[in-house]
């Protein structure tokens, strides 16, 4: 086989990638008409990009179900059309990428507050004089401080608005990649939410500024009720479609998914290169199904799917190509629901709780690298953390999980190693 053969193989593979965040972003098109099928669609698309975002806010509640779906699936076709502008090689990581974006397009992002915050990394790369594909992924991620440049928009006195919410999402977009780049080394591949890390340091230092100012950071609210149903058969769609995609891709049996479980997880874990892509789409929907049944067992308690718990299935699903499988994910998410049973300040079906309970799992690595003991302490100490950190960026950082786990590490990986001999690494 010649390497030109090689090559168009590979391309055509990554093409035949490309089209999975493409027809997820068209299942959200038409599942947000189904919804919303009149003007209200447009109307409340339009207020979701000029409202007030953060923590524990629902798109949803704002602008309906369908508007929320529509801003997603735009989020997600924009996101994957700049990644292959970039010409990067289609793997785990822009899985996760793309997942995540999706996502949390239902919990805070939306095309104007993350458009300047890109525009800030596109000018990181000018000033380093390298190309932009270096930082795409790192950009991405950083718009979980979108809900900063969403606040200044509507916080801002009429005349500077605008110019204030451009300068915060450059100031963001520019600081972001450099900042992130550092905090891998501080929690050493442990936290698969890095960019979640550094944005709460870059977010408390910037809220520390604006607070310096007398300016009063609003706790968020507001989860939709709505569209339980429809966003049921949203969710299994996607994950029957992963599922039968990775199935058609030559992963056909037990034989040809279990060595995925054996990855213990830490970054860089990046099960398309180390698997191929049949395994890993069908991981994909086994550990999206791991939240999604999750969240179905508590229906009796009052549970709902709505923006943000439809965001951590996706964020679940996503990672399922970068780290997180079945048996890593598992041990982090008990220890966490234990932690909320038995703190009576945390309710268990509580939103942060039901976020924290999902968003854990981007401490899988230290399950997978130390065993499920460890793995559940490390999801009972993110519960206990997680529930006093918002406050330090006022609740502007929407991975607020990423940070906590970043601090639950800072913790807990020292203590791990110096009480037993460190394993062996599985990359």
């Amino acid at each position: 086989m010649t390497m030109e053969t090689t090559d168009r193989r590979s391309g055509d593979l990554g093409q035949r990638l490309h089209r999975i965040p493409l027809a997820m972003a068209g299942l959200f098109a038409v599942f947000a008409v189904i919804a919303q099928p009149d003007m209200s669609l447009l109307r409340g698309f339009w207020q979701i990009q000029i409202n007030e975002t953060g923590l524990i806010t629902d798109p949803m509640a704002a602008g309906g179900v369908g508007a929320a779906l529509l801003n997603a699936a735009l989020v997600v076709l924009l996101s994957d059309l700049l990644i292959q502008r970039m010409k990067l090689p289609f793997t785990g990581a822009a899985f996760a990428c793309l997942f995540l974006m999706g996502g949390f397009s239902l919990l805070g992002k939306n095309l104007l507050n993350i458009a300047p915050i890109v525009a800030g990394g596109f000018l990181y790369s000018l000033y380093r004089r390298e190309s932009f594909a270096r930082y795409v992924y790192l950009t991405l991620y950083g718009t979980c401080l979108a809900p900063m440049v969403s606040f200044l928009l509507v916080r801002t006195r009429p005349g500077f608005r605008w110019a204030a919410m451009a300068a915060c999402g450059l100031v963001i977009g520019f600081l972001l990649p450099a900042i992130a780049r550092f905090t891998t080394r501080i929690h050493q591949g442990y936290n698969l939410y890095n960019v979640g890390f550094a944005a709460g340091i870059l977010g408390l230092g910037i809220a520390s500024v604006l607070k310096g100012f007398g300016v009063e950071f609003a706790a968020g609210s507001g989860w939709s009720k709505e569209g339980h149903g429809l966003l049921c058969a949203l969710v299994s769609m996607l994950l029957l479609g992963l599922l039968g995609t990775g199935i058609a891709m030559g992963c056909r049996s037990w034989q040809g998914y279990k060595h995925i479980l054996h990855h213990s997880g830490r970054a860089v874990a990046d099960f398309v290169v180390l698997d191929g892509p049949g395994p890993t789409l069908v991981n994909m929907a086994l550990v999206g199904s791991v939240g999604f049944a999750y969240l179905l067992a508590l229906y009796p308690l009052g549970v709902r799917l709505n923006g943000p718990l439809v965001c951590c299935i996706l964020a679940m699903t996503g990672f399922g190509a970068f780290g997180k499988h079945p048996r890593n994910v598992l041990p982090v998410m008990a220890g966490a629901a234990l932690a909320a049973l038995l703190l009576v300040a945390v309710p268990i079906t509580s939103p942060g709780v039901l976020l924290a309970t999902l968003l854990c799992t981007c401490l899988a690595p230290i399950a997978g690298q130390f065993g499920w003991g460890w793995g559940m302490a490390a999801g009972f100490l993110h519960m206990t953390i997680v529930q006093n950190t918002s406050i330090l960026h006022g609740g502007m950082n929407l991975y607020n999980n990423g940070f906590a786990a970043g601090l639950v590490c800072i913790l807990l990986v020292p203590t791990i190693k110096s009480m037993s001999p460190e394993p062996e690494e599985d990359y």
